[in-house]
């Protein structure tokens, strides 16, 4: 049996065809999709992000323990085990991507946040180069949102 070399373009500027299906997963119908590797590439981020590790099936180290800090007490170390878990999953998962910072803001600290944590996560899609935010908001009831 002979196989045959397919060459892949990994960056898919084409609005064509689909290359991903896009997060949040709750659209009507058949899921969303994506088409560009920077949509993707943002899915693919909240995807692991939102994962709680040991959740995904065949893959127990897939995710974050992001999920699980929502029920523990916070302590003076909170942000730099935030910044860790984060930085060592994208390292290991998506090494497309790479991080230029991430910004913690737990409540009491700024008074303006309405939320218990506020995480902002700026990165670079280095097949692309462009930039990229996402945020993730975590209140007292457990419930976490992210845009």
């Amino acid at each position: 049996m002979a196989y045959k070399l397919v060459e892949i373009n990994e960056i898919n500027d084409a609005p064509v065809k689909a290359i991903g299906v896009k997060f949040p997963f709750n659209a009507p119908g058949v899921f969303r999709k994506t088409f560009t590797t920077d949509d993707q590439a943002s899915t693919n981020i909240k995807s692991l992000l939102l994962t709680r590790k040991g959740e995904r099936y065949e893959q127990p180290n897939f995710g974050t323990d992001l999920l699980n800090l929502l029920f523990e007490p916070m302590y003076d170390g909170t942000k730099e085990f935030i910044e860790t878990t984060i930085t060592d999953a994208v390292n290991f998962w998506l090494p497309y991507i790479e991080i230029n910072n991430i910004d913690t803001v737990i409540s009491g600290e700024d008074e303006i946040t309405a939320y218990r944590i506020k995480i902002s996560l700026s990165f670079i899609v280095t097949k692309t180069g462009s930039e990229k935010v996402i945020t993730i908001f975590a209140d007292e009831a457990g419930i976490v949102r992210i845009e």
